[in-house]
């Protein structure tokens, strides 16, 4: 068997502004059965195209792969893909006997796989999201044996520059910061330590029920009142004196940089080719 066809629906860059039409999808891609090269301009869709078989069929790598916010078009709250399979042989068939359709007629009919996912969302919560195969075209839930069979073996990208540009212990983007004159041997001495500090003794007024000025009581007191829950907690089973103390991260500016994420302003799910050329930046 191999993937004939892939369709998508309101999913990362396909997509349009008008209501989800079964009938109209956004990407309809025809593979052949062997290699399959996807060329394209940087942000044209192929780690979409990618991205959409991996999070259907999942991967033997056993990650926990789940649909995202950005993974529906702009405002959508539905996307869906799908998946046709063709050439099954008899010992491929017999593992999705609930599941198959039929192409073609009498002697000269062959089973065929239509798989379906679909996610939701309700003002942005991801509410559904559900692996179905087989006719009409909501199709019945696959078992775990069947979707066992089909996942698929993802090679990684030699260079994941989306996983190297978010905020994460030891990023590359804080390392090629750290090393720019603007941060160079200021660990103890740089604008961002200071600013840090005051952002921190804002946190902690705040689960305080405080203002800036560190006696005007807030009109919000649920921090406070959380705070002193936990609080009431500590001293129970360690030290009656004792209580906690809530804040973002040490005023560290290596702990600072780690905090940073680097994005392409107004722009929503960016390609894996322009993200790559971004993360080439100078040492």
């Amino acid at each position: 068997m191999y993937l004939q066809n892939i369709k998508l629906w309101n999913f990362r860059k396909f997509g349009t502004d008008g209501n989800f039409n079964i009938n109209s999808p956004n990407l309809n891609l025809d593979f052949t059965k062997g290699l399959n090269v996807l060329i394209g301009e940087n942000d044209s869709g192929k780690t979409a195209i990618i991205d959409a078989i991996k999070l259907s069929l999942k991967t033997h790598a056993s990650e926990w792969i789940k649909p995202e916010r950005e993974d529906f078009f702009e405002a959508s709250e539905k996307f869906r893909i799908e998946l046709l399979f063709k050439d099954l042989s008899l010992e491929e068939a017999k593992n999705f006997t609930e599941w198959l359709s039929w192409e073609g007629e009498g002697d000269n009919s062959e089973p065929i796989l239509i798989v379906y996912f679909e996610a939701t969302k309700i003002n942005e919560k991801i509410v559904t999201y559900d692996l179905k195969a087989g006719l009409p075209e909501d199709g019945y839930s696959l078992n775990s044996d069947a979707k066992e069979f089909l996942k698929a073996t993802y090679l990684k990208p030699l260079r994941d520059a989306k996983s190297e540009l978010i905020p994460k212990k030891a990023s590359r983007l804080s390392q090629i910061f750290e090393k720019h004159e603007a941060f160079k041997d200021k660990d103890r001495d740089h604008l961002l330590i200071d600013i840090f500090k005051d952002f921190n003794k804002s946190i902690a007024l705040y689960f305080k029920g405080l203002g800036s000025d560190e006696t005007t009581q807030l009109n919000d007191l649920k921090g406070k009142e959380l705070k002193d829950e936990i609080d009431k907690y500590l001293k129970s089973f360690y030290d009656n004196t004792k209580e906690t103390d809530i804040k973002v991260t040490e005023a560290k500016l290596r702990n600072i940089l780690e905090k940073l994420e680097l994005l392409v302003k107004d722009e929503i799910n960016v390609g894996l080719g322009t993200l790559n050329r971004l993360l080439c930046l100078p040492n």
